[in-house]
Order: structure tokens, then sequence, then C-alpha cells
């Protein structure tokens, strides 16, 4: 009986789930009720409310969800190793592009001005805690670099070529895209010229 109710539960906080982002699609956070979400999920406001506290929470657990997908494809192409050597690295084994591709209308969504919250400021956030927690950088000898700092850099940098290839509609192979990042985290340059 428990193994039903359980189900009943993850099935009723999907759909209620799937039905805010699709109503999202079509009208800003704010002018979405709850009267609505359970109307168009066929369910009532007593079952909205067993599974979130406010319209807010529901929306922060959806992004939560997306971000956490997020890491896991980050992640991807060392999952069974500890020590990584970008200039050794498969592209192929890149798989966050694809995945970016395949859910295109979610983080087009999380993206637009549809919601309240700055998507942008946590999807480079993510990266930057990832980043933090679970990279060590070998640096050359004698480097001034303070590691904090080329996690920050790294991780917006990452995230600002993540929003610009979705918000320009994909112009580019996912294949070429895991070729760029690699070659943007090898790449140093001591010297640049000023264009007159």
């Amino acid at each position: 009986m428990t193994v039903q109710l359980d189900k009943r539960v993850l099935r009723s906080k999907s759909d209620i789930k799937h039905t805010f982002l699709r109503l999202l699609q079509d009208k800003p956070f704010q002018q979405i009720t709850i009267s609505e979400i359970v109307r168009e999920a066929s369910y009532n406001r007593g079952t909205f409310y067993a599974n979130f506290a406010t319209k807010e929470d529901l929306l922060g657990e959806i992004i939560q969800d997306v971000l956490e997908e997020f890491v896991n494809q980050i992640k991807h192409p060392y999952r069974y190793i500890t020590r990584v050597n970008l200039k050794e690295m498969h592209t192929e084994d890149i798989t966050l592009f694809l995945y970016l591709k395949e859910h295109a209308s979610i983080y087009k969504l999380l993206l637009s001005d549809h919601i309240q919250v700055d998507f942008r400021y946590q999807l480079a956030k993510t990266i930057e805690d990832l980043f933090v927690a679970e990279y060590e950088y070998e640096l050359e000898e004698g480097s001034r670099i303070d590691p904090k700092w080329l996690f920050i850099y790294r991780a917006h940098g990452v995230a600002g070529l993540l929003i610009r290839w979705i918000e320009e509609d994909f112009p580019t192979t996912p294949e070429y895209m895991s070729t760029q990042i690699v070659e943007l985290m090898l790449l140093s340059t001591a010297v640049f010229h000023v264009k007159k």
C-alpha cells in the first residue's frame, strides 16, 4: 500500500511540475496562480500543498532538479577517473552540449524573463561550487594564481559560453562546442593587440 501511495505522490508532484512549466511557456511567473496550476493538472489545492509550500517553492525545486542533472552531465567524462588531463580528453565523452540541446525548452524557459530568479547566476554558481568542491588544479611551480579566482573565472566563463550558445539557438554542433570548451580550458594568451 505504501509503495502505491509513494508512486501516486511522485506522479502528482511530477504532473504539477510539468503543468507549471507548460503554463510558464505562455505567461510570466507572477501571472500564474496555484488555482490555475491545479486546475490544469487536474488536482486540488490540497495536493499542491502536500507537495509544495508555495509557487516559489515549486519553481525552486524545478530549478534544483535541472541543476542536479546539469552537474551530472558536467561530471560525465571523468566519472571513472580521478586525474583529468584535458590534452588527452576524448571530446566525445563530453555529453553536456548534447544534453543542453536535447533539453533546450527548459533551459530557454529558465533563461527567459518569465521567471523572477536569476537562473544565469545560479548556473554559474553551480559550476563554481562544483569546481571548488571537486577539482584541484595542478598549477605550475611558482604560479601566483589564487585557486579561488581561477575557479570563479573559469566557472563564469563556462556559464557565459553555455548561455550564449543556448540563447543563439545552438548555432554550432554539440561536438564542435565540446572541442571548443576543451581548447578554451587549455588556452593561455600572454599577448594581445589593441585594434586601432
